[in-house]
C-alpha cells in the first residue's frame, strides 16, 4: 500500500504524525524488515504505517501489544485496520497486565535447550514510557531480536511532569520530583541500550533513539537508515523552500 494512500486514512489520527510515519514506512520497506514487534499502539496509527510498508513489500507480520484501555481509543486499532484493509498483516494483543508479561510468553515459546530463538527483526517501543516497564521490556526484546535487527525507542524526551494528559493528575503530582521530571526512555536508551554489549550503531534523531543488534554484516541496513533520513531531510528542505517562494509570490 502506497504511503500516500495510508496517510489519507490515518494521517489525522493521533498519535504519530505523518512525517514520522514516513520514516517508519521507508525504513521497513527499504531495509526489508519482515518480522515486527510493536510495544504500545494506542489508536494503531503507527501500526498502519508499518503494515502498509509490509503490504507494499508483499510479505511480513506485525505483533503489536497494548493494554485493555487501547480498546477505548476513538478510532481504535481494529477500525483503522479495517479501513486500511491491512489487518491480515497484524496480530493485535490487548493484555490485561503489561507487554512485559506477553514478552515473557514469547520467550517461553522460543526457548529451546536454554537458548532463545530470535523472532523479530525490528521492534518499535512506544508504550509505558516508564523506567521499570520499558527497562525490563528492552532486555526482553533484545533476547527476541535477530542479529542485525533494530530496536527503536520513541519519546526520548517525554516526562510524566511534562505530559499534557498526565501532568496535572493527582497520580503524577504525588510522584517524587526527580521521577516525574526525568525522561525515562532517554535513560533506558542511554544507560541500558547504549551500554549493552550486543548492540551497536546507536543513533538519536529528535525524540527517537535507534540501536542495532550486532551481526556479521550490518552495514547495509545502517546505510539504509542513513538514506531514509537523508531523503526526509531533503524533502523537508524542499517543502520549506517552496513555502517561502509561495509566500513571496502570493503575500497575504
Amino acid at each position: 500500500m502506497r504511503f500516500d494512500d495510508v496517510q489519507k486514512i490515518v494521517g489525522n489520527v493521533p498519535i504519530m504524525p505523518p512525517w514520522q510515519g514516513k520514516i517508519l514506512y521507508d525504513f521497513i520497506l527499504t531495509s526489508g524488515r519482515k518480522h515486527i514487534l510493536e510495544l504500545g499502539f494506542a489508536h494503531g496509527t503507527s501500526t498502519c504505517y508499518m503494515a502498509a510498508a509490509l503490504d507494499e513489500a508483499g510479505e511480513g507480520t506485525i505483533v503489536t501489544i497494548d493494554n485493555l484501555t487501547a480498546r477505548e481509543c476513538k478510532p481504535d486499532i481494529t477500525s483503522l485496520l479495517e479501513q486500511t484493509q491491512l489487518g491480515s498483516f497484524v496480530t493485535s494483543i490487548f493484555t490485561e497486565t503489561s507487554y512485559t508479561w506477553e514478552l515473557k510468553r514469547f520467550i517461553e515459546k522460543q526457548t529451546l535447550n536454554n537458548h532463545v530463538i530470535p523472532l523479530f527483526d525490528f521492534c518499535f517501543i512506544d508504550g509505558a514510557h516508564a523506567w521499570e516497564t520499558d527497562g525490563l521490556a528492552f532486555f526482553l526484546v533484545e533476547k527476541l531480536l535477530m542479529p542485525g535487527g533494530w530496536v527503536l525507542f520513541d519519546d526520548l524526551d517525554w516526562t510524566f511532569a511534562g505530559s499534557v494528559g498526565l501532568g496535572d493528575t493527582d497520580f503524577v503530582k504525588a510522584m517524587p520530583l526527580d521521577f516525574k521530571t526525568t525522561p525515562h526512555i532517554e535513560r533506558v536508551f542511554s544507560l541500558l541500550a547504549v551500554t549493552h554489549p550486543c548492540l551497536e550503531n546507536f543513533r538519536r534523531e529528535g525524540s527517537w533513539g535507534w540501536a542495532q543488534k550486532k551481526s556479521s554484516d550490518s552495514s547495509q541496513s545502517v546505510e539504509t537508515l542513513d538514506n531514509v533520513y537523508l531523503d526526509q531531510s531533503i524533502t523537508g528542505d524542499a517543502f520549506r523552500m517552496l513555502r517561502k517562494i509561495f509566500r513571496r509570490v502570493f503575500p497575504k
